[in-house]
């Protein structure tokens, strides 16, 4: 009997080992499923950094959030590459990019790594855009960089920088606060953390596909990128309302009216702060415009940067 009960908990214990723990996806296995004939990867302040260059025409650059890859932008990349040239970048501790080795995810150093991106690939004129984490990115970079008289148009999805302190914070990141979490997330399978945020980001549910879920999984599996994820949580920034009065370019502001991220509120610090604004609000949207209802938002988009 006791044999029997040893070789039952052997198995559970194992099961749950092969559940709850999860080996990093050796790059060349993650390039070869996440990479194009768009790819490049170029050495920017010692990482080794992945972006897609698509189109021709003005130069839009793309920046995905804290959680994302350049994946995120596929759709819009599809519709903007027909008249624009779109640098889609996998930033810092996302996607196939090099996490850097002193864990440094400050604004100021996104900056900074933008300022590299645009040197390096000598883009002296350019529209930019970010979500999210990106967002708040993309407005300090047109509010702050040295070389932000390159930005010619900004568009905001969502984007961070300021907070509802009402609203308690997305169960992910309430968990990234956990040391002990801290301490073994690179070694756990965070599956079950994508589609728990996904199904947050998301509005309607039923457009998360299984394709979805495994591109996200799979690259938060790049070694480096579940404690990235962590680190970018705890490195999280309030913004300055002041900045946002810098912004030179006319801005364009889209928000998902049912994001749980980053509330439909918190859009009215921008409307009213950002000197040269449009909004747009999407019912029945959530955190990431692009991906809910890439069509309707990246045709305002467009819209946008003809004018």
């Amino acid at each position: 009997m006791k044999k029997y009960i040893f070789g039952f908990l052997l198995l559970l214990l194992i099961t749950f080992g092969i559940y709850m723990f999860k080996k990093p996806i050796p790059i060349d296995e993650l390039k070869a499923k996440y990479t194009d004939d768009y790819s490049n990867f170029i050495s920017i302040n010692g990482l080794k950094v992945h972006y897609k260059k698509k189109g021709q025409g003005t130069p839009i650059l793309l920046i995905h959030g804290t959680s994302s890859s350049l994946q995120t932008w596929e759709a819009w990349e599809d519709q903007l590459s027909q008249q624009y040239t779109c640098y889609s970048i996998d930033m810092p501790g996302g996607g196939l990019t090099t996490p850097p080795a002193d864990d440094n995810y400050a604004i100021a150093t996104y900056r900074e790594f933008i300022d590299s991106f645009v040197i390096k690939l000598q883009i002296d004129s350019f529209y930019l855009a970010g979500n999210s984490l990106g967002g708040h990115i993309a407005w300090d970079y047109a509010a702050n960089s040295n070389l932000n008289d390159r930005v010619k148009k900004l568009i905001l999805l969502d984007p961070s920088g300021f907070f509802d302190p009402t609203r308690p914070k997305p169960l992910i990141f309430q968990l990234a606060q956990s040391d002990l979490l801290f301490n073994l997330i690179e070694h756990l399978n965070t599956k079950a953390f994508v589609i728990k945020s996904l199904k947050e980001v998301y509005y309607n549910d039923d457009l998360i596909t299984e394709k979805t879920i495994s591109q996200y999984a799979d690259l938060n599996l790049r070694k480096g990128n579940r404690k990235a994820f962590f680190l970018k949580v705890r490195q999280i920034e309030t913004g300055d309302k002041q900045d946002l009065k810098k912004i030179a370019c006319p801005t364009l502001i889209l928000w998902g009216e049912n994001d749980l991220w980053i509330p439909l509120k918190l859009a009215d610090i921008f409307t009213a702060n950002v000197p040269n604004n449009q909004l747009i609000v999407y019912p029945e949207c959530g955190h990431i415009p692009m991906e809910e209802l890439p069509e309707e938002s990246v045709q305002d988009a467009i819209h946008f940067l003809e004018q």
